[in-house]
């Protein structure tokens, strides 16, 4: 919870400057939701059960599949949202020289994900 926590204020804090600051923390929270889904298929990928899952999409209406994954995105995206309110995220303070390591490691740890997620995909695929 208390990485949850300052990962959130991370994210809020780079989104509240700039056009994004008036919805800084839903922004946080939908980039925890990403990272976390992430993770979920790539755990999905790794079982096996990725593909079959994404076949039931493919002759789906845009709008059914947007319909379909805000319905997937929706539970976690609520939890996280009770979890950590916004209150909760403005009251944070931490020193500049640990912001600055979170956010490094912040941005190691998105691209290895993402980095990760696509060399499963690409590796399963074959099979």
């Amino acid at each position: 919870m208390k990485t949850l926590k300052f990962i959130m204020y991370l994210l809020y804090r780079y989104y509240s400057t700039g056009p994004t600051r008036d919805f800084a923390y839903f922004k946080a929270l939908g980039v925890i939701v990403l990272l976390i889904y992430l993770h979920i298929f790539q755990i999905l990928i790794l079982l096996g059960v990725a593909q079959p899952l994404f076949a039931t999409f493919k002759n789906d209406l845009q709008i059914t599949k947007y319909g379909k994954m805000a319905i997937f995105l929706l539970p976690l995206f609520l939890l996280i949202y009770f979890l950590v309110k916004p209150k909760d995220i403005k009251d944070l303070k931490y020193d500049h020289s640990k912001i600055k390591r979170g956010n490094i490691y912040l941005i190691t740890y998105s691209i290895s994900s993402f980095i990760l997620l696509f060399a499963l995909a690409f590796i399963f695929a074959r099979r």
